[in-house]
């Protein structure tokens, strides 16, 4: 009895350890265009944003939600996307179905910026195989021209969302690391990509803003 209370005293330990050493994986392998940091409140939840500059889906910019099960890194993290997006692999409720990737969870073997890059390829692809969300899959069928139509709206729909400070959030709004942006204007983002730049250029990771 003794030793299975003190197992289940150090399982949040262990787990967050685990989450550190991801996290730092996280940093050396990210995909480009996609941010993501822990919540203050839980390092169970991380948010994260993800932009699109090609494809379909071009000129979108995604939040979502990465949820840490408990029992991590012996189960598979959860994705939902907050900003609506319409697609064969996306339930409506905006969860990713990372069953197609990872129909089995392999401790260590798999990690979550594997996750992150396939959320990212799901934007440049649209498998309607065993779909999460049929109504899509089935527009896909019918008409790739009416499908892209749909795609333009959610990008236009992140696009408004983005300036709304976050109205239909599901997540608190006092955890400061949620992604709260707006467009800027083109001479400040201009103004603001020169300093990210100058400062990168003595830290060897210039080439991740370009």
């Amino acid at each position: 009895m003794t030793s299975d209370i003190k197992k289940s005293e150090l399982e949040p330990f262990f787990r967050d350890h685990e989450l550190f050493a991801e996290y730092k994986l996280l940093c050396n392998n990210v995909p480009s265009g996609v941010y993501v940091v822990p919540s203050l409140k839980s390092l169970q939840v991380w948010h994260g944003m993800i932009f699109i500059k090609i494809g379909m889906f071009a000129e979108g910019c995604f939040k979502f939600n990465l949820y840490i099960p408990d029992n991590f890194p012996y189960a598979r993290p959860t994705l939902q996307f907050i900003t609506p997006v319409f697609h064969p692999q996306i339930k409506e409720t905006g969860e990713l179905n990372l069953a197609k990737a990872f129909p089995t969870w392999t401790p260590r073997k798999d990690r979550i910026w594997h996750i992150l890059r396939y959320t990212k390829r799901c934007f440049f692809s649209v498998n309607t195989f065993n779909p999460a969300n049929p109504v899509a899959a089935e527009t896909v069928h019918k008409s790739i021209d009416l499908f892209r139509k749909q795609a333009k709206l959610c990008v236009e729909r992140s696009i408004k969302l983005l300036d709304r400070d976050g109205e239909e959030d599901i997540s608190s709004a006092d955890d400061g690391n949620v992604f709260n942006v707006k467009p800027l204007p083109e001479k400040e983002l201009e103004k603001l990509k020169n300093k990210v730049l100058a400062t990168s250029a003595n830290t060897g990771y210039t080439d991740m803003f370009i």
